[in-house]
């Protein structure tokens, strides 16, 4: 067994230990913060609190502000597209064709994937939690037919004891625990919309932690469900609304003003009814129409007295100081700078420009989180599909652009950056780039054609691979071109 092998075997060994292994917390994790928390038998169950996150998903749906921005970043995240990468050609387009209908969305089944990773993005800044069932086949419960999105407000989760850890789906012989269609042990209990008060016996659909992957956002030490994002800034949305709202009113206000007409003589008879008299009755009857709140603009009402006509209207206020701020406060908590959703009123190129890269890191960070959490559930489908094991170890989702084996003719290509490299080629080899590397390794790892031509055509080259930098950059460090003529 060579180097590579025993290196290989040793870690593959250590993996399988460390994945058999279970963690046993001696510290108690409590907190009062859910919805709903009880104790069956050595399980505890953990409920968000729904009422929350339907406000906050409502204030979602309503403000386009809001919704733009959680949009525009999960737009991001997915843009580029996804691919798998595996060492069998013919597995990568088996769980590529496997991927473009495994979701169900909208209640319909066979979607493409990529919109259920857009999902995963607003539910988990919008809701705090992302719930995703891994959903079996009708067939063959065993094996995996794709994913669906479960709204986190139905669903609940069963714990050890104080240990805010999630039920393993082994230990079915702990008291209190549920068990799945399959046998494991329920990590997570969903409850149908019938259950108006919470989760019943006869409705909740129990989910192992094999059935089930989550993404939280900012989760506290005790947390199973996360933090939706929208909470910090939910005031201020509200608030952003009503004051819209009340601006609207005051404009038409000013153009419809509140009429009062007075009609009659005030110091009539009282028994005499065209007196113009106001009886006690009627007076109640006008104050309770109009307390709480209850005008219209463009009023108009006729009240007792001499034959006169009010007019009242209100200003129209000066709030675009005050909106401005609670409109940076509300940009302030989205996933996206203000520059990405068009509210760059002050921005100059300097601040952009430094955003910009710290927003790239946010999105690729939130690229690797998905492709993490998705890899294993590839490798477990290729399972099914009967590969070795050998070929599943090199599973790896990609949340990318499809890469061109040659670098020069992806779309991303840096001429600047290749410059960059070819000169400290020479450097390193003071001077004489091909004591670092040879020219037809040069070529061999940038995916150009060898010196005779090979089997290519020129039609059939990019554009950057004869991009005047590279030429020259290639020519300066071998004195000869990059492409072979």
């Amino acid at each position: 067994m060579g180097i590579k092998d025993t290196v290989f075997e040793r870690t593959k060994q250590a993996r399988e230990a460390l994945l058999s292994a279970q963690a046993a917390p001696r510290t108690r994790q409590n907190t009062g913060e859910y919805a709903h928390f009880s104790i069956r038998g050595d399980v505890n169950r953990i409920g968000p609190d729904q009422g929350d996150l339907e406000a906050y998903w409502d204030l979602y749906r309503e403000s386009e502000l809001v919704r733009r921005g959680v949009n525009i970043f999960a737009d991001d995240v997915v843009a580029p597209g996804y691919r798998v990468e595996a060492d069998d050609d013919e597995l990568q387009a088996e769980l590529e064709e496997w991927l473009s209908e495994s979701a169900i969305m909208g209640g319909e089944s066979h979607r493409d994937f990529s919109r259920v990773l857009k999902g995963i993005i607003i539910h988990e800044f919008v809701r705090g939690t992302a719930v995703v069932e891994t959903v079996p086949m009708a067939e063959n419960p065993d094996e995996t037919w794709g994913f669906r999105l479960v709204n986190p407000s139905t669903v609940e989760a069963y714990t050890y004891d104080s240990q805010a850890v999630l039920v393993r789906p082994d230990d079915t012989d702990v008291d209190g625990v549920k068990t799945t269609p399959r046998g494991e042990a329920a990590a997570y209990g969903q409850w149908g919309d019938g259950a108006l008060a919470g989760p019943f016996q006869k409705e909740t659909v129990y989910l192992s932690q094999n059935d089930v992957i989550k993404f939280v956002k900012d989760p506290d030490t005790a947390d199973i469900f996360g933090n939706s994002g929208i909470a910090p800034i939910a005031e201020h949305i509200a608030e952003l609304q009503r004051m819209v709202h009340d601006l609207g009113e005051a404009i038409h206000s000013k153009s419809y003003p509140h009429w009062i007409f007075k009609l009659g003589e005030p110091n009539g008879d009282v028994q005499n009814p065209r007196a113009g008299i106001w009886p006690e009755e009627a007076m109640r009857d006008y104050r309770n129409e109009h307390k709480d709140g209850n005008w219209e603009v463009g009023n108009k009402d006729f009240v007792p007295g001499d034959v006169e006509v009010d007019t009242i209207s209100s200003d129209v206020p000066e709030i675009e100081e005050i909106l401005d701020w609670i409109v940076e406060e509300i940009i302030a908590g989205l996933p996206v700078p203000k520059y990405k959703i068009a509210h760059a009123n002050d921005i100059n190129r300097d601040i952009t420009s430094e955003q910009a890269p710290q927003y790239e890191r946010r999105v690729e960070a939130k690229c690797h989180r998905l492709e993490d959490a998705f890899t294993p559930v590839l490798r477990e489908k290729a399972a099914q599909l009967g590969y070795g094991e050998g070929v599943r170890l090199s599973i790896t989702l990609r949340i990318e652009e499809p890469r061109e084996e040659n670098p020069l003719r992806r779309e991303n290509f840096d001429a600047d950056a290749f410059a960059t490299f070819a000169k400290g080629l020479k450097a390193a080899g003071r001077g004489d780039a091909t004591a670092v590397v040879e020219p037809d390794e040069m070529r061999e790892l940038l995916g150009l054609r060898e010196r005779d031509g090979g089997d290519d055509t020129m039609s059939e080259l990019s554009l950057n691979e004869a991009h005047p930098e590279v030429q020259a950059q290639f020519e300066e460090l071998y004195g000869e071109p990059s492409l072979p003529y």
